[in-house]
């Protein structure tokens, strides 16, 4: 349907009657209208990509690129006097990642969905972000960042389900974001939120009561933990993701035909650093649930659940204090120790009486529960964000397997095959790639591409030139960036 007889349908008059706000939610209406009825993958196993962050930035823009569809609504939007750069202004960015490890989240889901791979992403509906900073009366302050209004790309679900912490219990409802994949599939990030949250509870700048869990489980990423309450809320909100996120996958294994013995050949869990790892203890518990005994269930985990590992500097590396971890969740605990006891065992047999081992490899030692050590241990997969970081991961007394994020491959070049220019989108084919010193990304010998860096080196506007080289790690496919635009996000010459 053109955007023209959207419109008209929508609000009953022209695009040049609308205002850019109608026009804006007209334009987020019809996308997802045309995601609905692309293809979901349906393979038999599916990668679920769970993490506490997911920056994905603003979506309609590209929305419309990977339907296909932008240089044609830019047109008629154009032929009817209005101009989509400021039709775009009207977007919130959502508030669902602050840095690196949530657009590294986005660019995995992303790069699935133009894969066309089954897998969806798993996260939190945060209400707030992390924050805002403004100025008020000469000073910096900070200011919750809101993005949720009436309409907006979350879809709610009939998806609920009860999670129960000690002493009381929270009803969860799951939205999801469609994710577009350019000209293939379209997927889901899976977004949680408890149905009791209260967004009055904020009050001067992003300060609220910590300890009404019911009302605050999902208004902030990463709420501060510098005291207990803090803490408590840390740890409350992880594992509302992660049981939310376990129960979900477990539903659409059986729904697709596994009896849980065989979850592998069902389901891969990609863990984005520490903040999901408690989803192997969960795991275990609810196929403990479904009858299968604990040696089976952490076998079964094992070969389901991989981690990717973003640095080991201490202040990254979660740890939590027993006596709070085991308050708080002491089903979830008893599991924890007893991995601990059974990795605790396999250390000793390798190195006999080295305890200073025990003390540097342990799940749960010094008083403290060690998340990216729980992931470790009881996965099947370790990798870093990059060969650097993989490195470094060797030189460590863990597990480890090199499965770099940024990989360069060799690739032969074809210089008389121009790219594909799309309206103002260039895509290059992998084959157009060839590694060189300065830009292992350029595109040699094409007239058209020496033209547009002319172009781009007289008005200095950059055109990213988007290259999808992949390597595996686990089911997952891992993308590569050239350093100036997240690998699989197609790129345009910014607006004016």
């Amino acid at each position: 349907m053109k955007l023209s007889e959207f419109v008209k349908a929508e609000y009953g008059k022209s695009i040049s009657e609308c205002t850019n706000e109608e026009l804006y939610y007209a334009l987020l209406t019809l996308t997802k209208k045309m995601a609905s009825g692309k293809q979901h993958g349906n393979s038999k196993k599916k990668l679920y990509y769970i993490s506490a962050e997911f920056l994905i930035g603003k979506l309609l823009s590209n929305n419309l690129i990977n339907l296909g569809i932008y240089d044609e609504v830019k047109e008629e939007l154009t032929q009817n006097g209005k101009d989509i750069c400021q039709i775009e202004e009207f977007e919130n960015e959502p508030s669902l990642g602050n840095g690196g490890l949530g657009r590294l989240a986005a660019c995995f889901i992303d790069s699935i969905a133009t894969l066309g791979l089954n897998g969806d992403g798993v996260g939190l509906n945060y209400h707030f972000g992390l924050f805002r900073q403004i100025f008020e009366n000469n000073m910096q302050t900070t200011v919750p960042d809101p993005w949720l209004t009436e309409k907006s790309w979350l879809t709610k679900t009939d998806v609920t389900y009860d999670i129960k912490f000690k002493g009381m219990t929270v009803k969860s409802r799951m939205y999801d974001i469609d994710v577009i994949g350019y000209n293939n599939t379209s997927n889901k990030l899976h977004l949680f939120d408890v149905e009791s949250v209260d967004e009055s509870i904020v009050e001067d700048g992003i300060n609220f009561n910590k300890e009404d869990i019911k009302k605050n489980l999902t208004l902030f990423l990463y709420p501060d933990d510098s005291d207990e309450d803090g803490r408590k809320l840390r740890i409350y909100q992880q594992y509302f993701m992660v049981s939310n996120a376990a129960q979900r996958i477990l539903d659409e294994a059986a729904a697709r035909g596994s009896n849980f013995h065989d979850l592998a050949d069902y389901a891969v869990v990609q863990i984005n650093d520490t903040h999901p790892s408690m989803i192997i203890p969960e795991f275990i518990r609810l196929l403990g649930e479904r009858g299968i005994a604990f040696e089976e269930a952490a076998e079964i985990v094992s070969h389901v659940c991989a981690y990717t590992n973003h640095t080991i500097l201490a202040e990254a590396l979660e740890k939590w204090p027993i006596e709070i971890f085991s308050r708080l969740l002491p089903r979830i605990y008893q599991i924890v120790e007893e991995i601990n006891r059974r990795f605790i065992l396999e250390i000793e047999k390798k190195y006999p009486g080295n305890q200073e081992k025990v003390r540097k490899m342990a799940i749960v030692y010094d008083g403290q529960v060690k998340m990216a050590h729980l992931a470790i241990a009881a996965g099947y997969s370790v990798n870093g964000v990059a060969r650097l970081h993989t490195e470094i991961l060797k030189k460590q007394e863990e597990k480890k397997e090199e499965k770099p994020a940024e990989t360069k491959p060799e690739v032969q070049a074809e210089p008389k095959k121009a790219p594909e220019k799309i309206g103002s989108v260039l895509r290059v084919p992998l084959s157009q790639l060839h590694p060189h010193p300065q830009n292992p990304f350029a595109v040699r010998d094409d007239p058209a591409m020496q033209e547009l860096k002319e172009s781009v080196s007289r008005n200095g506007v950059l055109v990213p030139a988007i290259a999808r080289p992949v390597r595996k790690a686990a089911m997952n496919l891992l993308p590569v960036t050239d350093g100036n635009m997240p690998a699989n996000r197609l790129g345009r010459i910014p607006c004016p």
